[in-house]
């Protein structure tokens, strides 16, 4: 089973909950400029708090059933969303994830986003025993790739042309970073 909820020093990481969607219809429309320039689904056109709200029982549903373990990141002592994070597209019989995620844009270059990916990580390999993780990312998106190496993936692969970013349409090369368990070299 996928534990709901993890604590850092700093940070409550969970599975969504009924309720939360004002919070994320906060987050990202205040961030959604930043945001939209990396990541499509910030390109939310017709976002609305009742949207936001239907995202988030969508999510907690497949977090409940594994299928995909959206989280969300608060601060422990406020209670404010501060991002979104999570194990995606997983494959039950490797097993492996892919980490994505994304930070309201007021809270960057704290070392949030650090601290709760390794937590995220931390989680999948010695609770859920996950033999691989990936993170994928534009190469000129410099915080994410920072990120990923301070939690220590590796970039595994440069993938030439491959794909159009979603508002410029321009043809872009895309990253990928793994992380295996501690006890194998990763690539």
């Amino acid at each position: 089973m996928v534990p709901q909820e993890i604590e850092t020093e700093r940070l409550l990481i969970r599975c969504p909950q009924p309720g939360d969607g004002r919070a994320l219809y906060n987050a990202i429309v205040q961030s959604q400029e930043h945001l939209s320039a990396w990541l499509s689904w910030a390109d939310w056109p017709d976002i609305s708090p009742r949207r936001a709200e239907a995202s988030i029982l969508r999510n907690r549903d497949r977090y409940l059933k594994a299928e995909d373990m959206t989280m969300l990141i608060f601060f422990k002592q406020t209670g404010e969303l501060i991002g979104g994070s999570g194990l995606h597209n997983p494959d039950w019989k490797v097993p492996k994830f892919e980490i994505g995620y994304w930070q309201h844009v007021a809270h960057g270059g704290h070392g949030y986003m650090t601290e709760a990916v390794s937590a995220i990580a931390e989680m999948a390999f010695t609770r859920l025993g996950a033999e691989r993780l990936h993170l994928e990312c534009y190469p000129h998106n410099e915080r994410s790739i920072g990120v990923a190496q301070r939690c220590g993936f590796q970039l595994e692969a440069r993938l030439a042309n491959y794909r159009r970013h979603h508002q410029t349409y321009e043809l872009h090369d895309w990253l990928i970073f793994a992380r295996l368990p501690a006890n194998q070299p990763t690539p």
